[in-house]
């Protein structure tokens, strides 16, 4: 099931969107609502939302700086902005966040059940091709080795050694070093690196967290060095990798086929 929260201050908002997911999408649990942006940010360490739609324009805490807040601690999340207001300056402050979507009000029911499918179905899938991969890695190679990977998957961040990795699964350096060349047609440092270099992509393009600070999260100390990795892997470096990402990001927002629909300033929806 996908689990939603409704952001919004007007209750009868709320509620119609509601009633637009209840009627016509069947793997929908609207798991909490609120009225502010506090409460949303409140609510999603609490209930773990899978997708959020965040009206903007809100007393308090607007959903901007609650998108922001939620988007740092929880790059995973989904948040779909909602607003009535046709200005693009608010989408350049949501495509500076990471936001997954920004629309215009009224949309439509078909409109939003894309929006799910979007957003949610496709880390549905993300999800279910890493549970078919371990499944095979139990199959393709040896239990010692399947353990090792997952283990590296799983603590890959921070600071991890081939010694660390045969201590968890019980096996000297040397012979675990054989399995991954062995096996994987690699050593411990390439696969270690590529599972780093995978990380520091969805960091640079989910989040605004400085390079600096995602290359020590990574496990390396020296940011050049970092750079210099990420370089070799992709062609580009982390600086020019996010800029890319969020000009793709920009140019889908302008080309958004929501804008179609001609906004109401009362905010009301299509049903």
């Amino acid at each position: 099931m996908c689990r939603v929260l409704l952001v919004d201050d007007e209750y009868l908002e709320r509620e119609a969107l509601k009633m637009i997911l209840d009627k016509n999408i069947d793997y929908v649990d609207i798991i909490g609502q609120a009225s502010s942006g506090e409460e949303a940010v409140e609510l999603t360490e609490t209930i773990d939302p899978d997708v959020i739609f965040m009206d903007i324009k809100m007393p308090g805490m607007d959903g901007l700086e609650a998108s922001r807040i939620i988007k740092e601690k929880y790059c995973d999340k989904k948040i779909i902005l909602l607003t009535a207001y046709d200005d693009f300056n608010l989408a350049q402050r949501a495509i500076r966040i990471n936001v997954d979507d920004y629309v215009l009000k009224p949309i439509r029911c078909k409109k939003i059940i894309e929006l799910l499918e979007t957003h949610y179905m496709s880390k549905q899938n993300e999800e279910n091709i890493e549970n078919r991969n371990n499944r095979y890695l139990e199959k393709a190679y040896t239990r010692e080795l399947s353990k090792a990977i997952r283990y590296i998957k799983n603590n890959f961040e921070g600071s991890l050694t081939l010694n660390d990795v045969a201590n968890h699964v019980n096996l000297s350096t040397s012979y675990l070093s054989k399995l991954f060349k062995k096996e994987l047609g690699m050593n411990f440092t390439v696969f270690l690196t590529d599972c780093r270099m995978s990380r520091a992509k969805e960091l640079l393009e989910n989040t605004d967290e400085p390079i600096i600070n995602i290359s020590i999260e990574l496990g390396y100390n020296e940011s050049n060095y970092f750079s210099k990795v990420f370089r070799k892997k992709y062609g580009v470096n982390p600086s020019k990798y996010r800029e890319i990402k969020k000009e793709e990001r920009i140019k889908r927002l302008k080309s958004n086929p929501l804008r179609r629909e001609p906004p109401k300033m009362n905010g009301k929806w299509y049903i």
